[in-house]
């Protein structure tokens, strides 16, 4: 399964949960924000089916940081050896 070895780059770790946290946390801003603008214009308040949104978010957000946790991870493999970061991380990926 040589063709799946660009997708070993995701990894679970700290990034994985910082991703999940701030994209929940970057959806409540803009639900905030819309909901004050309703408000200042006496507007119906969003009918947001916002637990749905927050699932979603977790997983995008778990999506993006497993993403960047791999390259974390990677870097400081690649940094450890004294190899050049860039030829280490597309050897790395590459099938």
């Amino acid at each position: 399964m040589e063709f799946l070895k660009p997708l070993s780059i995701f990894s679970l770790g700290f990034y994985s949960a910082i991703g999940v946290a701030a994209l929940i946390a970057l959806y409540f801003l803009f639900y905030g924000a819309r909901c004050v603008d309703s408000w200042m214009k006496r507007q119906p308040m969003p009918t947001d089916r916002v637990w749905a949104y927050v699932v979603i978010a977790a997983l995008l957000g778990l999506c993006i940081g497993s993403f960047v946790q791999g390259f974390a991870e990677i870097h400081a493999e690649c940094t450890a050896y004294g190899q050049p970061v860039g030829p280490c991380i597309l050897k790395r990926i590459s099938p």
